[in-house]
């Protein structure tokens, strides 16, 4: 492990080894602690979204940032994905996740440790605590996740089309057939253009299999993840909350100082939940 700087708002950057054997990567991540004399309540893993193609540890500093406010002790990680020619049938990206785990629960073994994640990053989290379960994941909140990458196909390719209804049979605040296109074109990169292995990781979270407290957020009006992705996770979530007029836009960035669509008090109570029982 190095450390290779550390900045005025108590974040630390530093590189975690890989546990693929051979494998001479280096995961960047980066520390977000709370503020001076506040003690950590909790550690979590902040994975990013980008569209299972993209990202850093330098994605959505407002939630990292706001997250440590909460007491947390927050790590984001620069793991590998589309965008180096890492596709799901490698399983690259999980093992770098697990690392990334591993680590968080290494440096903080004194206080219970959580996921959240974010779009893309919401569907690891969700995958991962469901895999781990509650022995190493107290708690879950993914925040507008591709809980399902086939139906988040199906529906980009209704965009495509210009057939993209709602549940009620409305036009869906539907993307243009261009941005919907770019965005399938990324997401298709991870999962080797195989709609096969998009179903069966969709599958895998139609129902829970650890009890692992799980907190949802969405918002009503997401272009990116409608609703009908979040169904199966919802059915079997803790609690869910879909903030209404709201998009993608929750799941890159929160509103500092709170307000209506800041969704910070609501992890604030649930993590006082989570570590109640």
């Amino acid at each position: 492990m190095t450390m290779t700087s550390i900045d005025a708002n108590i974040a630390v950057e530093e590189t975690i080894p890989s546990s693929i054997e051979g494998d001479d990567f280096a995961i960047p991540i980066k520390i977000h602690l709370p503020p001076d004399d506040t003690p950590i309540r909790a550690a979590v893993f902040f994975i990013h979204g980008g569209i299972f193609y993209h990202g850093s540890r330098d994605c959505h500093p407002t939630i990292s940032r706001g997250l440590a406010r909460l007491g947390l002790a927050v790590v984001t990680a620069s793991f590998r994905s589309g965008d180096q020619g890492v596709t799901c049938r490698t399983n690259v990206t999980t093992k770098d996740l697990e690392d990334v785990i591993a680590y968080a629960r290494g440096r903080w073994s004194d206080v219970p440790f959580g996921l959240v994640g974010s779009s893309s990053g919401g569907f690891f989290a969700l995958t991962l605590s469901q895999m781990l379960g509650p022995s190493v994941v107290s708690f879950c909140v993914p925040i507008c996740p591709v809980a399902n990458p086939m139906e988040r196909a199906s529906y980009l390719r209704s965009c495509i089309l210009g057939i993209a209804k709602s549940e009620h049979g409305r036009v869906n605040n539907a993307h243009d057939p261009e941005k919907a296109a770019n965005i399938l074109s990324k997401q298709m990169v991870y999962w080797d253009d195989d709609d096969e292995s998009m179903a069966r990781a969709g599958e895998f979270l139609k129902t829970k299999k650890h009890d692992v407290p799980t907190l949802l957020i969405a918002g009503s009006a997401d272009k990116n993840v409608p609703l009908s992705v979040i169904r199966d996770v919802q059915s079997w979530a803790t609690r869910t909350i879909v903030v209404g007029g709201m998009g993608h836009e929750l799941c890159s960035q929160v509103v500092e100082g709170g307000g209506y669509h800041c969704y910070l008090p609501d992890v604030d109570r649930f993590v006082d939940y989570c570590l109640s029982l």
